[in-house]
């Protein structure tokens, strides 16, 4: 398949945001449903949000979703499958890799335009990463350049600035599995399993976030050394690189972690990145402190697809996650990321949580965007008739749940994406249904703004 990365950078409050044009959705009816639809909140009441659909990379978009906000600005950046594929070699045979395109979508008179702006062959969706620099310019961080000599496909770290909805020269930031260092206590992981600074399959998942206290771009991604056999996967790393240098410092040593990465920073510029282990269903915590790195473990079991992790401007830690065995949505937090407070419950109403996004308010307030799968009572499988995306946003201690949409028939609110942007809500989540007219599902990136 092909796949594409859809960026989209908008002014909250503006004239080219707050626009409620008919391009394209899923349907027949997708004109209709742009512009302001009702939210149900739990609280006060009905709320009028706006809607728009981002059709520029075709009907198979919506994937992996991720948020970045730097004042009035948002942006999102999104995998979209396609068809196409290109070839590439492993041990002088030849495979075959999907391509990934990267599509940046900027505001314009009639709403959004969009442009594809390079492509790269993938093994697989493994995230994409975004954050705005000091300047206030959006940067990507994806896998790109050739395929690794076990692993077809991309196999290396890259970053480039999206200025102007133009893909910049892309820079390099890991191409093999060296690094620079790694804690002392979790030396002893690296010469058991014999990895360590071995193999080229790196910058997978990878997360970006500015660091507030020195200004300058930082990275997390997984290294998966050789990426071919379960002893990769199972003994992967995750990295961390920061400008201007990016050297490389691997922070979780050798013990398969590395999934649904997120990155973020304490006011002091402390990096802070939260990461799930499939092999031994895990999330994990690796974070800078004054004495160096720490690790703990936040949850112990099975999760969904993604996590919600930030830091506030006021260095409160905050993670969102679907417990597998509840099927709900958890939230833990804590003021310096070595204590943690006991899971709570923030929506148990249903299967709940898939696909939760994080992020705080101007206020410093959590607030968590997710997928509710079904209703109360219902053990398996989702319900189209009876999901939906939903926004849980915490107000003197209280949850605040609203609905944000819910449409019958279409399956709203997988891959959330939430960001603050202006003092507003704003998420990026996918819309899928079944089109009975091409026989074919579909699935679209749709943009929902609080009102």
């Amino acid at each position: 398949m092909r796949t594409a990365i859809i960026l989209l950078t908008a002014i909250v409050g503006s004239s080219t945001f707050s626009c409620s044009g008919s391009s394209a959705g899923p349907d027949a009816e997708a004109g209709k449903r742009d512009g302001p639809v009702a939210g149900v909140d739990s609280a006060t009441g009905p709320l009028v949000w706006q809607f728009f659909d981002v059709p520029e990379c075709g009907l198979a978009a919506g994937y992996q979703t991720v948020a970045a906000a730097s004042g009035t600005k948002v942006a999102f950046a999104t995998l979209a499958q396609t068809s196409r594929q290109d070839t590439c070699t492993i041990e002088n045979r030849a495979a075959t890799a999907p391509v990934y395109d990267i599509c940046v979508v900027l505001p314009s008179a009639s709403g959004f335009a969009g442009t594809i702006a390079t492509s790269q062959p993938y093994a697989a969706m493994m995230g994409v990463g975004l954050a705005f620099d000091q300047a206030g310019e959006p940067w990507l961080a994806y896998t790109g350049g050739p395929s690794a000599a076990m692993r077809c496909g991309a196999s290396d770290l890259l970053l480039a600035s999206v200025s102007g909805g133009t893909l910049g020269t892309p820079r390099t930031i890991a191409a093999d599995s060296a690094s620079s260092g790694m804690p002392p206590d979790q030396a002893a992981n690296c010469a058991a399993q014999n990895v360590c600074n071995v193999g080229d399959a790196t910058g997978y998942w990878p997360a970006a976030a500015l660091d507030p206290a020195s200004g300058k771009l930082a990275i997390a991604f997984r290294d998966l050394h050789g990426g071919f056999a379960d002893v990769d996967f199972n003994s992967s790393d995750v990295e961390f690189a920061r400008g201007d240098a990016y050297s490389i410092f691997t922070a979780d040593v050798a013990r398969g972690g590395g999934s649904y990465i997120r990155l973020g920073f304490s006011p002091a510029g402390k990096a802070a990145i939260v990461h799930y282990n499939q092999h031994l269903p895990t999330i994990w915590l690796d974070h800078e402190t004054d004495l160096g790195w720490e690790s703990k473990k936040l949850f112990v079991g099975t999760i969904y697809e993604q996590i919600g992790f930030a830091v506030s401007s006021q260095g409160l830690h905050a993670l969102a996650y679907f417990d597998g065995a509840r099927q709900l949505l958890a939230y833990s937090e804590s003021s310096d990321g070595s204590t943690w407070t006991a899971a709570e419950e923030v929506d148990s109403d249903g299967v709940t949580g898939y696909y939760p996004s994080l992020a705080f308010d101007d206020g410093g307030n959590p607030a968590i965007a997710y997928y509710r799968c079904n209703d109360y009572g219902v053990s398996t499988g989702c319900d189209m008739n009876k999901d939906g995306l939903y926004l849980a946003r915490r107000s003197a201690g209280i949850w605040n749940i609203k609905k944000i949409s819910g449409e019958s028939g279409i399956s709203d609110g997988q891959y959330t994406a939430l960001a603050f942007a202006g003092g507003k809500a704003v998420i990026g989540f996918q819309s899928s249904y079944y089109d009975l007219v091409a026989g074919a599902s579909k699935a679209i990136l749709r943009i929902a703004k609080e009102p």
